[in-house]
């Protein structure tokens, strides 16, 4: 038996398209209301829900078990309103949760988000799907516990909740508070940095970084993020110096990730720009080419194309900004092979 668990409010405009998504790939729905003054409740008793209510305290897991704990199943699935599934993934819950074996599945959240005038998408790995008594820790960006092995379970979470939203005004101080509990935390550093950098305080998003790496192991999921936002946060920050000692001691990174590789070219082309030095021309061109190698691979992203038609279009802007038009016209063209708009409209001019 399945249990849908999640935790709402003011929902209205997005929890009838998760439930639609939802609803017949489980046995029963639990939803906890933590205020709601719209259509929510109303919305979730028509798709049979166990509606109970909550008081918000300011932190997820709180709330998170609290619903974990009025559902019956055997299996828990946790999602958020602004989440819905792609077709076909009942059949892939069913398989997955129809083992015995005591393990926590990862789904891959799609997430839309805006940068440069340009529409990107990021893909994160989040355990959602676990066995009964497993419960929540954190206060924000919460994660479950006991510690067991985390498995794909090939499920795909499309998420838009935060697509030109400011969700910074809820997390930032949520983050904050978590940290005065634990100051040394790796991940909350980390999130924490995130949500500045995607404000654009960049000072405070490298300063929270800075910590997040100095507490790293590199044995965490976050490991290669943490290394690749801290140097954009430098990049961003013009603090090249320290942006190049952070290639020099992640450099193995260029072999693993698309997204540090993407991150490396976009360092050094801005780096170029402000100090005139275009010696590092070939290493930008380089970059851009790991990312590719690395997308022929098959490793995986965090921002979607950043292997493949991302890194192809800015490979080919680069080359034209040099001069090389014939490489511009291939990897334009290469770019919009993936569907890339704005490689075909260059394709087409």
């Amino acid at each position: 038996m399945i249990s849908l668990a999640m935790i709402v409010k003011n929902e209205e405009k997005y929890l009838a398209r998760c439930l639609d998504s939802a609803a017949a790939m489980v046995d029963e729905i639990i939803v906890v209301d933590t205020g709601s003054t719209d259509r929510t409740i109303e919305i979730a008793l028509e798709y049979g829900a166990k509606l109970f209510h909550f008081e918000w305290c300011d932190d997820f897991s709180a709330a998170r078990n609290y619903a974990l704990k009025q559902a019956s199943g055997d299996w828990m699935l946790v999602l958020d309103a602004d989440e819905y599934f792609v077709e076909g993934s009942a059949d892939v819950i069913r398989a997955f949760t129809s083992t015995t074996a005591r393990r926590i599945g990862l789904i891959d959240i799609v997430s839309r988000f805006v940068e440069y005038g340009h529409e990107f998408e990021g893909v994160r790995g989040i355990p959602r799907l676990f066995p009964r008594g497993v419960t929540y820790k954190g206060r924000i960006h919460e994660q479950p516990t006991p510690l067991m092995p985390m498995v794909e379970t090939g499920l795909r979470l499309l998420h838009d909740g935060y697509y030109m939203t400011d969700k910074s005004i809820r997390n930032i101080p949520l983050l904050l508070k978590a940290l005065v509990d634990e100051p040394d935390s790796a991940y909350l550093n980390f999130q924490l940095g995130r949500q500045y950098q995607g404000t654009k305080q960049h000072e405070l998003a490298e300063q929270y970084l800075k910590k997040a790496y100095a507490l790293l192991k590199p044995s965490v999921p976050f490991a290669a993020e943490t290394v690749t936002e801290l140097l954009q946060a430098h990049t961003k920050c013009k603090h090249y110096d320290q942006a190049l000692a952070l290639v020099g001691d992640e450099i193995a990174l260029l072999e693993s990730s698309p997204d540090f590789c993407f991150a490396v070219a976009q360092f050094l082309l801005d780096y170029a720009i402000d100090s005139q030095d275009y010696s590092v021309v070939e290493n930008i061109e380089n970059s851009y080419l790991k990312c590719l190698e690395l997308g022929r691979r098959g490793v995986e992203e965090v921002v979607v194309g950043s292997s493949n038609f991302l890194a192809a279009y800015n490979l080919a802007v680069f080359y034209e900004s040099v001069g090389n038009d014939s490489g511009a016209q291939q990897y334009y063209a290469l770019s919009a092979s993936y569907g890339y708009e704005p490689a075909i409209e260059r394709v087409k001019g």
